[in-house]
């Protein structure tokens, strides 16, 4: 695991900040959880039954076949809103205790549960890092600013949906983070940089990226960097002198650090875009079947995991950390 970037507040470590703002809060919430947990237990319990018997009732009264499969649909459904509230109880709960001052810790940066409309999407859409999409779930967003770089970066769930006759198609086309990063640099040229997909892959994109768009695929003399990437731009000229090669040393020193051949990314609009492919639900914490007693093992996680931006960064400016994510 990467290590929790050093944190704005002095020289006070880790262990200490637990110490003092987590841990006093953490007794009465164990208590709280296990009551939790048996009220779920309880529930789950309840539902079934509850769900058995008046799916018999109606399998026994109703002529109708569909009715006792409605019956146990609507009791499993509800049943399972019911029983998994406990749960939900206790992540807020533990986020409540555990954010606000791990937030202050890490130097004051914004976190979201909910973005709403804080995080620029559409550039995503217009840069091409991500395939097409029409529908997208965002959740924990976090904005601030590091080695005088101002970011934010999503969990994204994207999907296009499309109707054909009757029905409705949909499919995901992205699951990951995307972070968006400002560039010290002025520069007017917009940059996809796209993994490579060999001959073939490669000669299909350059088809549907020359009818879609005004970019134009891009030679790079680094030899490393263009057996995993395909470039694009609307100035060639302008992007090589962007992209030298320390930076693309960077930008694949960053598809290492992140398990992958390469990932997406751009430039545009003064920022620098990354698509970080992720099947795992990050920034999670309180699950109900875990004992509080594994709770600084935890925070130390959502605190490696809410710095992932500065170690993206740290690999902009040429540091090397092992790991990203």
């Amino acid at each position: 695991m990467a290590e929790t970037t050093k944190p704005a507040e002095g020289n006070r470590s880790f262990e200490d900040f637990f110490a003092a703002e987590v841990a006093p809060g953490l007794a009465p919430l164990e208590v709280a959880r296990k009551e939790r947990l048996r009220a779920a237990y309880t529930r789950a319990a309840g539902t079934a039954f509850v769900t058995a018997a008046a799916t018999g009732i109606a399998l026994a009264w109703s002529a109708e076949p569909i009715v006792p499969v409605l019956t146990a649909a609507a009791g499993l459904i509800g049943g399972f809103f019911w029983t998994t509230l406990p749960g939900r109880r206790h992540r807020a709960a533990l986020r409540k205790l555990v954010v606000e001052p791990l937030r202050r810790f890490l130097g004051g940066l914004e976190y979201h549960r909910k973005p709403g409309g804080r995080f620029d999407l559409e550039v995503f859409r217009r840069s091409g890092v991500t395939a097409g999409f029409n529908r997208a779930k965002l959740e924990d967003l976090l904005i601030g600013r590091y080695r005088d770089t101002d970011y934010s970066l999503v969990e994204a769930r994207l999907k296009q949906s499309r109707r054909s006759g009757t029905k409705r198609e949909e499919r995901g086309t992205f699951t990951g983070l995307l972070c968006q990063v400002s560039v010290p640099v002025t520069f007017t040229c917009t940059v996809l940089l796209i993994g490579d997909k060999g001959k073939l892959g490669n000669w299909v994109v350059d088809l549907v990226r020359s009818s879609l768009t005004n970019l134009s695929a891009v030679t790079m003399n680094h030899k490393a960097f263009e057996a995993r990437y395909q470039v694009y731009s609307d100035q060639p000229e302008e992007a090589r002198a962007l992209l030298q090669t320390a930076l693309l040393d960077s930008l694949l020193a960053i598809s290492e650090a992140v398990g992958r051949k390469s990932v997406n990314c751009a430039f545009i609009d003064g920022r620098f875009l990354i698509a970080i492919p992720h099947g795992d639900n990050l920034f999670e914490i309180g699950r109900l079947h875990r004992s509080l007693e594994h709770a600084e093992e935890d925070v130390r996680r959502l605190a490696v995991e809410f710095t992932i931006p500065h170690r993206l960064i740290d690999t902009l400016h040429g540091d090397r950390p092992q790991t990203i994510i």
